[in-house]
């Protein structure tokens, strides 16, 4: 663009050809487009140009807004002044542009071989290490992470490693090219962050899997109120530096702004970062600040859309009825979505409430359809896909899309063990505890894994290890009703029905006091050899629109049932006729 010119002002020496600035022999760290419009400016020292020119020549062929070209001139003097520059060299035109003010000479420099794009086509980004002691910053550490994965997740060329992938490094000493082989991308983004006053400084590096080095270094500054330019800044400095050739409705993408008021942005982030923990206190403190954020922006499509996500995770979490949370995640996703129709996971939390709570198949189906064409590379997508599928005997399509959310992610606990509950649905139980054990290679203390490999043993008839697996899953997660009534009908199918119907006592007890589905009764009456009243509850869970209902004509576990008269008449009330 500029030709192969070395400029120099006032002790500063800028290679054109090499985009390169120096103080001296001193190289001063520059993001590319801090770069490009000091480049631009020094082309015309004195005169005054325009905002709208300097956007046209920095950004070619992209929307951004005026708040991105601030960025960089603040970004662009601060550079200099930290360097040793005694000037102001930039001057504000007000309403009008910017001027370089002070004498620029030029001369030519030698020829230089074009530098080669780093090859990265799949990546992960690392929350950023907060490098003061505010407790505040191990939240936007996170959620600027989780930001920018949402923005660089619409970009085809380039697969991203989801949050749930990267939170568990935050907070721990982490080396990135490890990270990056574990999570098997090309490169990593790694990067730290510092307050000072109302001023946010962003140190980020590129760090390649294979070849544990940088590929790519910048510095970024801004208000601790600006963060969308931060984001835009550094999301397109990265594509730029790897070469992705974008579409415009990838570049519109990559720099719009969900919302225009900073404080409710900053209630969104934290509402990711509780969310991101997977509790039940988490998703509360998150639905919390999500609704801080809704109340401060209504029109704030992403907090609507975090809201869904919350709700339909909180029957994993808590004693919440169906109908006490699946509403409220279709209400969310539906207004997340009239607001912003691209959002991928908004129609994700939409698909699958129409699957476990309207048994709409069909709905549920194109939701999920329309989740992955927005972001092939969003592994939850794919993941609840693939149970909607497997719910539907598509078993071959179903664990094609359970192996792709596994591949996006592979070191997520929940994705690998929903791959053995695929598996153990197709009725593959070998492949099943296979990967069952693998999940528990990853994490022993992981719950679920232990109550997929007790259903898969069940299976294959090999019942006392059936009984270890379930009574480890109640040991490692004791408020959990389905994995003690699977631990009953486990103890049944052994031999062992007083120990089963004592499980069964303490949950009718339990259903006293708070919400048990009727499914995991039916578990237990299943086992314990009394099919009238496991079909009795499972129409009442039909009636609570219990989640487990929509796997009736797939799980093993209701095979003695299936011969039973009312069997079609349940499976034509569930929708599975």
């Amino acid at each position: 663009m500029h030709g192969g010119r070395v400029l120099e002002f006032d002790g500063f020496t800028v290679d054109l050809g090499s985009r390169l600035l120096l103080r001296g022999d001193r190289q001063v760290a520059l993001t590319p487009k801090a770069f490009e419009t000091l480049a631009v400016l020094l082309e015309r020292p004195g005169e005054v140009l325009p905002k709208e020119q300097l956007l046209e020549r920095v950004w070619p062929d992209t929307f951004v807004e005026e708040g991105i070209l601030t960025q960089n001139i603040y970004t662009l003097r601060k550079a200099l002044q930290e360097a040793g520059g005694m000037g102001s060299y930039i001057e504000t035109v007000p309403r009008r542009g910017y001027r370089f003010v002070g004498p620029v000479a030029a001369r030519e420099a030698p020829q230089e071989a074009t530098r080669e794009a780093p090859s990265v086509r799949s990546i992960a980004v690392l929350p950023f290490e907060p490098l003061t002691g505010n407790p505040d910053d191990a939240y936007l550490g996170l959620g600027l992470a989780d930001a920018l994965i949402t923005r660089l997740s619409n970009l085809r060329r380039l697969t991203v490693r989801p949050t749930s992938a990267v939170r568990r490094y935050l907070g721990v000493d982490r080396d990135p090219a490890v990270v990056g082989r574990a999570l098997q991308v090309d490169a990593v983004l790694d990067g730290t962050l510092q307050r000072s006053g109302d001023g946010l400084r962003i140190t980020v590096q590129l760090i390649g899997a294979r070849e544990a080095a940088p590929l790519w270094a910048a510095k970024f500054d801004a208000k601790a109120t600006d963060l969308f330019a931060l984001e835009d800044s550094i999301s397109q400095e990265l594509t730029e530096e790897l070469r992705l050739r974008l579409s415009r409705q990838e570049r519109d993408r990559l720099s719009r702004n969900p919302t225009p008021d900073p404080e409710a942005y900053d209630a969104y982030l934290r509402g990711r970062y509780f969310w991101n923990r997977r509790t039940l206190d988490g998703l509360e403190k998150a639905i919390s600040s999500f609704r801080r954020a809704i109340d401060l922006d209504p029109d704030f499509a992403l907090a609507h859309a975090g809201l869904a996500d919350c709700y339909v995770l909180l029957p994993l979490y808590g004693a919440f009825a169906p109908r006490e949370v699946f509403p409220e995640a279709i209400a969310a996703s539906e207004r997340a979505l009239s607001l912003d129709d691209s959002l991928a996971e908004a129609h994700t939390s939409l698909a699958y409430a129409r699957f476990l709570y309207e048994r709409r198949w069909a709905a549920a189906e194109r939701g999920f359809r329309r989740a992955i064409d927005l972001n092939p590379g969003y592994p939850t997508a794919h993941q609840w896909y693939a149970f909607l599928l497997a719910a539907l005997m598509r078993h071959e399509e179903a664990i094609g899309q359970a192996r792709q959310a596994r591949d996006l992610d592979p070191l997520s606990l929940v994705i690998n063990a929903d791959f053995g509950m695929v598996l153990y649905f197709a009725r593959q139980y070998p492949a099943a505890v296979q990967q069952f054990r693998k999940t528990l290679e990853l994490d022993p203390s992981f719950a679920y894994a232990h109550f997929g490999l007790g259903l898969a043993w069940q299976e294959r008839a090999r019942l006392e290890e059936a009984v270890e697996e379930q009574r480890r899953a109640v040991e490692l997660a004791p408020r959990s009703p389905a994995y003690q009534a699977a631990l009953g009908q486990a103890l049944a199918w052994a031999g062992r029905p007083e120990e089963a119907r004592r499980i069964l006592a303490d949950l009718e007890e339990r259903a006293a006091r708070e919400y048990v589905e009727s499914s995991d009764f039916a578990f237990l009456w299943t086992a314990l050899g009394e099919p009238e009243r496991a079909i009795d509850r499972l129409e009442q869970a039909c009636e609570e629109r219990s989640r487990f209902v929509a796997f009736l004509a797939t799980w093993p576990i209701y095979d003695p049932l299936r011969t039973h008269p009312h069997w079609p008449g349940l499976l034509a009330r569930a929708g599975l006729e």
